[in-house]
């Protein structure tokens, strides 16, 4: 494990979590244009997945074995945290009721949406398929956030069957490919169909576009990946340098909304930088707080959406520094605990199962075909 690259997963997590808040610490840029850091998990994805598998896909039992441990490290927390935002929904909605049908409406500034959250079986399906992000729906389904959840599970699929299939002289090139369509894509669909240009936010790309956004981004980071076992550089002067443009660029995009499409590349580079684990900036991030960040930031990126039902109306209601700053503070350790939480009962116990179950490679393919046959 690369200790630096966990610790900058942790922040970004953390990044996207205090975006979704929407509280007056949204006027630092960084926070404004968090979204952008969704792109900075799937560049990390990329050259994870690829430094860790892309030797290991030799046959059709590595194959099964690869997509049987990604179910296993998304599914659990995704099931869970999805339920909880349809309990808490649910709960605050009757909550709401509550107070409306008792006389004390006022209390409660603006009611808001008081229907209960019933999810369809299309909602439902689509989520436990990691389909819902892949354009069968207008809309953010359920747990919102989880629509990267969605697109990077079949960029994951596709990945694997291209380090199946294709021979390994020409593979880069094929990811090289996918990343530059999945980048015109996602500029095509960024200006023409959002308007971005005018608007604002290019490359917020989630339910309709979010696969060719996270093609984009995912083969970037697997082509860093090969980059960083090719070339040596001084990582010290490159995370610098790439800091202060990554800096500037935040501070850029809120005039010119066409700077986002350079924020994967960016983030590359950022990837790339701490590839050896080594410079100050590696250094900073190895720190026992950002490896704890790192440690939950799945649990922190998918359990935020739920704690926005308790935080959303104080960060909305939240008027000077102080009462900001205390939401802020409360939330974020609230995210840290549950996030804990949700790490050491959930997550990990059901990814340390799969990963036993399939230890043998040979031995899992086999069992899987055997029972396979047997319900034929």
């Amino acid at each position: 494990m690369i200790k630096s690259l966990e610790g900058l997963r942790g922040i970004a997590a953390v990044v996207v979590a205090l975006y979704h808040l929407k509280i007056g610490i949204n006027e630092f840029s960084a926070i404004r244009h968090g979204y952008l850091f969704v792109d900075l998990f799937f560049v990390l994805s990329g050259f994870v997945i690829s430094k860790t598998y892309a030797s290991r896909m030799q046959d059709g039992d590595d194959f099964r074995l690869f997509i049987a441990r990604r179910i296993g490290r998304l599914l659990p927390l995704l099931l869970f945290s999805t339920l909880a935002v349809i309990v808490g929904t649910n709960m605050l909605v009757a909550a709401k009721r509550f107070a409306i049908a008792s006389g004390h409406a006022g209390m409660l500034g603006s009611p808001g949406d008081i229907a209960y959250l019933v999810p369809s079986l299309g909602e439902i399906v689509s989520t436990v398929t990691f389909t819902h992000a892949l354009g069968l729906f207008d809309h953010l389904v359920l747990n919102g956030p989880t629509w990267s959840i969605s697109t990077e599970f079949y960029t994951y699929l596709l990945f694997a069957a291209i380090c199946l299939i294709a021979p390994e002289r020409k593979r880069l090139a094929v990811f090289a490919i996918l990343s530059i369509a999945g980048l015109l894509l996602s500029i095509w669909a960024s200006v023409v169909v959002h308007h971005c240009i005018g608007a604002g936010q290019c490359l917020a790309l989630t339910y309709d576009f979010g696969f060719v956004r996270c093609l984009h981004a995912f083969f970037l980071g697997v082509l860093t990946q090969a980059c960083s076992q090719r070339w040596r550089f001084d990582s010290s002067a490159l995370q610098v340098s790439i800091a202060f443009l990554l800096f500037l660029s935040l501070a850029l995009v809120g005039n010119v909304s066409a700077a986002a499409f350079a924020f994967p590349a960016a983030f590359a580079v950022l990837v790339l930088s701490l590839g050896e684990d080594t410079g100050p900036l590696a250094d900073t991030l190895k720190l026992p707080l950002f490896q704890q960040l790192g440690l939950r930031s799945y649990s922190i990126y998918l359990m935020h959406e739920p704690l926005l039902l308790v935080f959303g109306n104080p960060a909305r209601r939240a008027t000077g520094i102080l009462s900001a700053s205390l939401v802020v503070i409360l939330y974020v350790a609230a995210l840290y605990v549950v996030s804990g939480w949700t790490y050491r009962w959930i997550e990990k116990p059901y990814r340390d199962r799969i990963n036993r179950l399939t230890a043998d490679s040979t031995r899992f393919g086999r069992a899987f075909a055997f029972r396979w046959t047997r319900r034929r």
